[in-house]
């Protein structure tokens, strides 16, 4: 079996090695560990596989390489067939670089635990002033 992007439908449930990636708005593109109504699956061969993908995709939607090919007036969406292309395209130049590419993902993976970790001491700190101010207002 090789790595299948298609249209994610709500009520259907996948086994194995996939992820999702959004289909529609500003953000289209970006990759997703959970399913939403407007948004892609990508099933892979293999865990090696899927992270892979997982990481190029982020990659390129933190790059913003979706954003050129959008399309619709209103709400912005991507076709299926260009995020096939892009990913095809993508991957074949950095399938030379490999080695570059696993210490680009490491470095992503890092830099993804450390925002996790501010975003967390952000939250202690206005938690913390919220219940100074309660303390001063009894």
């Amino acid at each position: 079996m090789q790595t299948l992007i298609k249209t994610h439908q709500m009520n259907r449930t996948y086994h194995g090695n996939y992820f999702f990636i959004l289909s529609k708005g500003n953000n289209a593109g970006k990759p997703m560990d959970k399913p939403c109504p407007n948004c892609f699956v990508v099933i892979s061969k293999c865990p090696q596989e899927k992270h892979l993908l997982y990481w190029l995709c982020f990659g390129l939607w933190q790059c913003g390489y979706f954003q050129p090919h959008l399309c619709g007036s209103v709400i912005p969406f991507l076709r299926l067939p260009e995020l096939k292309s892009i990913i095809r395209e993508t991957r074949s130049k950095i399938g030379s670089r490999m080695e570059e590419y696993e210490k680009a993902i490491n470095t992503l993976n890092k830099l993804q635990d450390y925002r996790q970790s501010i975003f967390i001491q952000l939250q202690l700190i206005e938690q913390a002033k919220k219940s100074m101010m309660w303390k001063l207002l009894r």
